[in-house]
C-alpha cells in the first residue's frame, strides 16, 4: 500500500463527520445535521453573503483565445455515446480546437444566462453541480494539433476561450506523474480538471469535499459521450503525484487542487521531453474578499495525495475485484428494447436540454423498457485507470421504485451482469423515498430513485485514502449518467442528496455495511410551476 494512503482511518472519520442525519423539529420539518452523534452540527448554510465566491476563475493578464461553438457529431444517438466506454480501436485520433471547444463548453462551459425576477443571476452550464457552487475548472496539456500549438490552457467558462498558461509540448510533464500511464502517454491532449474547494464549501463546508467528486463525476457524465461522439478514446486517471500536477498548472494545491486527468484521443507520437516547469504567478480575479478553510477538507485531500509516477503505478497495479454477488430474493428480468426503437437524438441536443427535474407526474406509469433503456445505458462500464472494465464496479445500484409499469414498487438492487432487479422490499416507499431525499418531495414523487452505494472497508484497504475519491467519482460518474439516459429519453431527472445512515438502513440487510455515495432520481415530468 502506498505510504501516503496508509493509515485509512482518515478516509474513515471524514466520511463519517460530513454524513447527514435528519434531526426532529417540533412542528417543522426535519432540520439537516452533519457529524457523528452526538456530536453534530448544522450541515447547511451560505456564509457571510458578502464573501460568496465567484462561480468562475479568470487571469485577468492573458488574452482570450476564442473558440467556435458549433457542435461535433460523429452520428451517435445521445443513448449510445453514453453507453461508450472510452475504449477505441482507432490507431490515431487527434481533435482538433473546434472539437476541443465542443467538450468544454458542453461539460463546464456557460451554455445560458438569466436573472431572475429578483434580480438573481443565474447560469446553466453543460454539467450540473451541487447547489449551483461551481468550482471545478479545466485545464488542456495539448501536444502540436492542427490548428492549436502545443500548450498548457485553462479553460475559461466565463467566456468560452483559452488561456495559454505555457507555450510548448509539456505532455511529458503530465504523464511522468501518473507512472507513465499508457492512454495518458499516447494522448494527444491531457484533459486535468481542478477544484477549488471554497466555491462550494461556502454553502456545504466540510461535506464539498465529497461534492469535488460528486460534480466531477456528473462533469464526466458529460464530457466522455461527448468524447465519444467526436470518436475520441477515453480514460479516466485517477493516479497521479499530485504536486507535481499541481505545479505544472501552478495551483497550490490546497486552496485549488488537481482532482482527475482524462487522456483524450491516441497518437503514435510519443511527447518530447518537456521545457522547464517554472512558477508562472499570473495574476487572477480573487474570488472571494476572504475565505474560510475547513480543515477536514484540507486534511482529507493531504491524506489521499500520492508523492510520485511510481507510487502512482504502484497504486493502480493490482485493482480491486469484487465478487458479483449472486441473488437470494425473487429476479425481475429487464426486457431488451429494439434499439431502433430507441430516440436518436445526438448528446449535446441532450445535454442542451437538461434540466434538473423536481415535478413528476405521479399519475402517470413509467414503462419498464424505459427503465431497463436508462440503467443498460448507465452502466456499461468506464475506462478508468483504476478499475479495469472487466471487473465489477466498486459500487452497487439499488433502487426504490414508485410507480413503474409491470414493476411491482419497493426497493431493489441492481444486477447488470443478468441483467435483472432483485427484489428487496415490496410495498409503497415513497415516504420513505422523501425522508432518504432530507424530505425533498420530489423524490417520493419520482418513478425511480437510484442509489449507488460502496463497501468503503475493501476499497480503502485496497486503494488507500485515495480510494475514497475513485468511490465517490465511480458513483457520481454512473448517476450523471442515469440523468442523462433519463433525458435521452425524454423523462426529467435530478441529482439529490441523503441521510446516509438512513440509506444503509433502508436497504438492508442487503446493504448492511455499504455508504451512500449519490442518488438520482427520475420518471415522467412536468415543468415547474412558474415563480
Amino acid at each position: 500500500m502506498p505510504s501516503a494512503n496508509a493509515d485509512t482511518s482518515v478516509a474513515r472519520r471524514f466520511h463519517a463527520e460530513t454524513s447527514y442525519t435528519l434531526a426532529p423539529v417540533p412542528g417543522e420539518e426535519s432540520e439537516i445535521m452533519v457529524g457523528i452523534p452526538p456530536d453534530l452540527r448544522i450541515a447547511i448554510g451560505e456564509q457571510n453573503p458578502e464573501i460568496e465566491p465567484y462561480p468562475f476563475k479568470v487571469y485577468t493578464s492573458l488574452e482570450p483565445i476564442p473558440l467556435p461553438r458549433e457542435p461535433r457529431s460523429t452520428g451517435l444517438s445521445a443513448l449510445e455515446a453514453i453507453a461508450a466506454t472510452g475504449e477505441s480501436g482507432a490507431a490515431e485520433a487527434v481533435p482538433d480546437l473546434a472539437t476541443l471547444a465542443h467538450l468544454c463548453l458542453r461539460s463546464n462551459g456557460v451554455l445560458k444566462r438569466w436573472t431572475n425576477q429578483r434580480g438573481k443571476f443565474h447560469q446553466f452550464r453543460g454539467a450540473g453541480c451541487t447547489g449551483a457552487r461551481y468550482h471545478l475548472e479545466i485545464y488542456l496539456v495539448c501536444g502540436h494539433l492542427p490548428d492549436l500549438d502545443a500548450g498548457v490552457y485553462h479553460y475559461s467558462a466565463e467566456d468560452r476561450s483559452l488561456r495559454l498558461l505555457r507555450a510548448g509540448d509539456f505532455r511529458a510533464e503530465a504523464v511522468a506523474p501518473t507512472g507513465d500511464e499508457p492512454a495518458t502517454a499516447a494522448a494527444p491532449v491531457i484533459a486535468i480538471v481542478t477544484s477549488t474547494f471554497w466555491r462550494n464549501a461556502w454553502r456545504y463546508q466540510d461535506r464539498a469535499y465529497r461534492h469535488t467528486y460528486w460534480d466531477c463525476g456528473t462533469l464526466f457524465a458529460s464530457l466522455l459521450p461527448v468524447a465519444a461522439d467526436t470518436g475520441l478514446p477515453t480514460r479516466v486517471v485517477l493516479g497521479f503525484a499530485d504536486r507535481q500536477i499541481n505545479a505544472l498548472l501552478d495551483v497550490d494545491g490546497e486552496r485549488e487542487a488537481t482532482v482527475a486527468i482524462i487522456a483524450l484521443g491516441r497518437s503514435s507520437a510519443r511527447a518530447p521531453a518537456s521545457p522547464p516547469v517554472t512558477p508562472l504567478n499570473f495574476p487572477t480575479r480573487p474570488i472571494s474578499r476572504d475565505e474560510i478553510v475547513f480543515p477536514l477538507t484540507v486534511e482529507m485531500h493531504h491524506a489521499a495525495e500520492l508523492e510520485s509516477g511510481a507510487e502512482a503505478a504502484a497504486w493502480r497495479a493490482e485493482p480491486l475485484r469484487r465478487e458479483a454477488v449472486q441473488p437470494t430474493g425473487r429476479l425481475v428480468p429487464l426486457p431488451v428494447v429494439d434499439p431502433a426503437m430507441l430516440p436518436v437524438a445526438p448528446i449535446h441536443e441532450v445535454i442542451e436540454g437538461r434540466r434538473s427535474n423536481r415535478h413528476y407526474i405521479t399519475e402517470t406509469p413509467l414503462p419498464l423498457e424505459t427503465l431497463a433503456t436508462v440503467l443498460h445505458h448507465a452502466t456499461n462500464g468506464t475506462s478508468f485507470d483504476a478499475v479495469p472494465l472487466d471487473a465489477q464496479p466498486l459500487h452497487d445500484l439499488y433502487l426504490i421504485v414508485n410507480n413503474v409499469e409491470g414493476l411491482e414498487p419497493g426497493s431493489y438492487v441492481h444486477h447488470p451482469s443478468l441483467d435483472a432487479l432483485e427484489l428487496l422490499a415490496s410495498g409503497d416507499q415513497r415516504a420513505a423515498a422523501y425522508r432518504l431525499a432530507c424530505e425533498q418531495q420530489y423524490a417520493g414523487d419520482a418513478h425511480v430513485n437510484v442509489y449507488p452505494m460502496v463497501d468503503l472497508e475493501p476499497v480503502l484497504a485496497r486503494y488507500g485514502n485515495r480510494g475514497y475519491r475513485l468511490a465517490q467519482l465511480e458513483a457520481a460518474l454512473v448517476g450523471g449518467r442515469v440523468h442523462l439516459a433519463a433525458h435521452a429519453l425524454g423523462l426529467g431527472a435530478v441529482g439529490s442528496t441523503s441521510a446516509d445512515d438512513e440509506v444503509t438502513a433502508h436497504f438492508s440487510p442487503h446493504a448492511a455495511g455499504k455508504s451512500f455515495m449519490f442518488v438520482t432520481v427520475f420518471g415522467p415530468s412536468r415543468p415547474a410551476p412558474r415563480g
